[in-house]
């Protein structure tokens, strides 16, 4: 590789969300990424016509503050090997940094693939073997070796003399003449093909052949794990490098794992406030989606409203439009399958959820009430692990009742406004009235601020959940992604907006 000169100085900080200031001789350039600001040293090492170097410097890492980088004109970048990766010493007492070295080595002892060896073992060797018709049982055959395959039936071959090694005829046994390694005439048939050549055996692989291993062991990413996000894993997967990961990244897998921890039966959650536009139907279906990406399984966002709802509006259509008044109705129709719900649920794609949607206008209410509101959940908790239901905005309601009553744990959700605040005591009253005043301790508050963040009400809005006893208070940015009745579409969020809701999920799950 051409030398690279030390003009221009290049330098890339990066921040938190993994954005990067790219500064070229002290005239800053901003990138979302790093793979943006590395195509822009491309081009400069381009018009130079030589590599250029560049030093990324991220303030946050606790073991890596600076890495030497060599960007070539063809797009190719490799660590500089001239200049030692900085690393941040200990702080002292009883635990320290974790170092690249460190890295490498407990990446290969945690995650490698683990052998297949004592159990492989024992599976070769007491494979049964059926006997031929014309051969002794292997048991008067102590020292003959047997291939490792169920479906073996070629004659065991007895150690030759010194006659069948030179060619000559072969000679006695004490066991009788030796046999050809081939079927004799006149025995059975067998099922495995005859040897090319008479020195040709059947391989026996030894435990722990990747042959043995017809499901690959798989590798699953824990905080120590190297960093697979942003750009410190873009350096790892492009340098073959072994950067630890990001506080933020170590968070996320922290949140994952919570989100993705084995519930003991089916749990339904309720999501809770009496006003309208209060948040109710984006949390809802966000939540869901949320635990639909990072845990999987049977979930449902289901709308069980007394008045007209918009979750069929905002969510993805199918090609029936049936709700819950539909499913109702037909409820003696549908059996324990996921089949049978076919014609009422609307998958949502990538979300990996099904969405039910309460039809776009209240005008039939004789069917839809308390009563028919458990009878169907009944149906539905069968068919989904997980549900999570939108509700009305009336206390009075039958269905608001029933959904409360059929609740596991609560989402009580707010904007960061004052009437929202003043209807978020409503639904908390109600919910004591209703007497599930104790599922309040397993329950969340989720805020969403809004683009006049009041931090005063926010404040005010965290003690007061933390009065009533709730287990947690998670915060959603403001998104202008989820304003004005827009479809829902969770790849639009922004990053933050995301981590937030894996928080509140996370929650969630840590009460169910």
């Amino acid at each position: 590789m051409a030398q690279a000169l030390e003009r221009p100085v290049c330098t890339a900080r990066i921040a938190e969300d993994d954005s990067v200031e790219v500064t070229i001789d002290r005239v800053p350039y901003e990138f979302a990424s790093m793979p943006a600001a590395i195509e822009h040293v491309v081009s400069i090492a381009g018009d130079l016509g030589r590599p250029v170097k560049l030093t990324a410097i991220d303030p946050t890492s606790a073991t890596e503050p600076e890495t030497s980088l060599i960007v070539s004109a063809d797009g190719s970048v490799a660590a500089d090997a001239s200049v030692p990766i900085k690393k941040r010493p200990s702080r002292g007492g009883s635990s320290r940094a974790v170092t690249v070295d460190d890295l490498v080595s407990d990446a290969e002892e945690a995650t490698g693939p683990v052998a297949a060896t004592e159990p492989a073992a024992d599976l070769i060797e007491h494979q049964p073997v059926e006997p031929s018709v014309d051969e002794e049982p292997l048991e008067t055959l102590p020292d003959a070796r047997v291939p490792c395959s169920r479906d073996v039936s070629v004659p065991p071959v007895l150690a030759p003399t010194s006659a069948s090694v030179t060619g000559d005829t072969p000679a006695e046994t004490p066991l009788g003449p030796a046999r050809a390694a081939g079927p004799q005439a006149g025995s059975a048939p067998s099922s495995a093909p005859a040897p090319t050549s008479s020195t040709s055996a059947p391989v026996v692989v030894e435990a722990g052949d990747p042959r043995l291993q017809l499901r690959r062991e798989t590798t699953t990413d824990t905080p120590e794990s190297s960093a697979r996000q942003g750009w410190r894993g873009w350096c790892n997967q492009a340098l073959g490098l072994s950067l630890a990961a990001s506080a933020a990244e170590r968070a996320s897998r922290a949140r994952r794992a919570r989100i993705q921890r084995p519930l003991e039966t089916h749990r339904t959650v309720a999501v809770l406030q009496l006003k309208g536009g209060g948040g109710k139907t984006t949390t809802a279906y966000h939540l869901a989606a949320t635990a639909g990406r990072v845990r999987g399984g049977n979930i449902l966002a289901g709308e069980f409203n007394e008045n007209q709802g918009t979750l069929a509006e905002r969510a993805l259509t199918a090609n029936h439009d049936r709700t819950t008044l539909d499913l109702i109705r037909n409820l003696e129709t549908v059996t324990r399958r996921t089949a049978d719900l076919v014609r009422y649920v609307r998958p949502q794609g990538d979300d990996r959820i099904h969405v039910l949607a309460s039809p776009p206008e209240g005008t039939d209410r004789t069917r839809v009430d308390g009563r028919s509101v458990r009878a169907a959940h009944e149906t539905l908790r069968s068919l989904y692990s997980l549900i999570l239901l939108d509700t009305g905005n009336s206390a009075q309601s039958s269905t608001w009742r029933a959904a409360v009553d059929v609740a596991d744990s609560l989402v009580l959700v707010a904007h960061n406004r004052e009437d929202d605040a003043r209807l978020l005591e409503a639904t908390v009253a109600a919910v004591q009235a209703e007497g599930h005043g104790q599922k309040l301790a397993r329950s969340v508050l989720v805020v969403s601020n809004t683009a006049t963040n009041n931090t005063e009400r926010l404040t005010r809005l965290r003690e007061y959940a933390e009065a009533v006893g709730l287990a947690g208070v998670v915060v959603i940015p403001f998104d202008k992604s989820l304003q004005e009745g827009r479809a829902f579409h969770y790849d639009a969020l922004h990053p933050g907006t995301v981590r937030a809701y894996e928080e509140a999920t996370a929650t969630l799950t840590d009460q169910l």
